[in-house]
């Protein structure tokens, strides 16, 4: 195994997303670290930063994501009844997750 992870390449700096994907998705995590190619990062207060932030900038990037049908029309109803759209909910319950995990992990 150790050869294995030896192998690992490193990703190249300025990958684009879809690179980073393929990489990850080729190389098991623990391959990459015994490689040190990737390794764990223990202070997360940089990430906390950068949602501060996020939440006065326009909304420019974009994910794609495929959800259920169902809860796609769940999503929908329940942004209705905010009125609202079901992206903008969505948007809010990202944000406000993203929160609590950098509060968890803080």
């Amino acid at each position: 195994m150790k050869n294995k992870a030896r192998a690992i390449p490193r990703l190249r700096k300025g990958a684009t997303d879809q690179e980073v994907i393929r990489w990850t998705r080729s190389h098991d995590v623990f391959d990459r670290l015994a490689a040190g190619v990737s390794e764990i990062v223990e202070d997360q207060s940089d990430l906390d930063r950068i949602l501060h932030e996020a939440l006065f900038q326009e909304n420019t990037a974009q994910l794609n994501m495929r959800i259920p049908p169902a809860m796609k029309a769940v999503l929908s109803r329940l942004a209705r009844q905010r009125t609202t759209d079901a992206t903008t909910l969505a948007r809010i319950w990202l944000a406000e997750r993203l929160r609590q995990e950098l509060k968890t992990q803080g």
